[in-house]
C-alpha cells in the first residue's frame, strides 16, 4: 500500500471529490505542528497525474471535501490548546 503526506489540503480534497479510493488521515507534524494528510492506497501517482492534468471535477463534490478537511485542521489545532 503507498502511502504520501501532504500539507496542502487541497490536495486530499481533489481525491475524495473524485470518489479516490484512499484514506485520508489528517494528523500534526510533531516538529512543526502544521497540520497534514496522510492519504493511503493504491495509485497516488496515477491520481496526481489526473490531477495536474486538470481532470473534471464537481465544484460542488470539491469544496464539501476541502470543507470537511478544513474541519479536522480546526479541529486538531483546537485540541492542542
Amino acid at each position: 500500500m503507498e502511502q504520501r503526506v501532504f500539507s496542502d489540503p487541497s490536495i486530499p480534497a481533489y481525491f475524495q471529490a473524485a470518489n479516490k479510493p484512499f484514506k485520508v488521515i489528517p494528523h500534526r507534524n510533531t516538529t512543526s505542528g502544521q497540520v497534514e494528510f496522510s492519504v493511503q492506497g493504491q495509485g497516488i501517482d496515477q491520481a496526481l497525474d489526473e490531477l495536474y492534468s486538470n481532470s473534471l471535477v464537481g465544484i460542488l463534490d470539491y469544496i464539501k471535501a476541502l470543507k470537511s478537511l478544513r474541519s479536522a485542521i480546526f479541529a486538531l489545532k483546537g485540541a492542542q490548546r
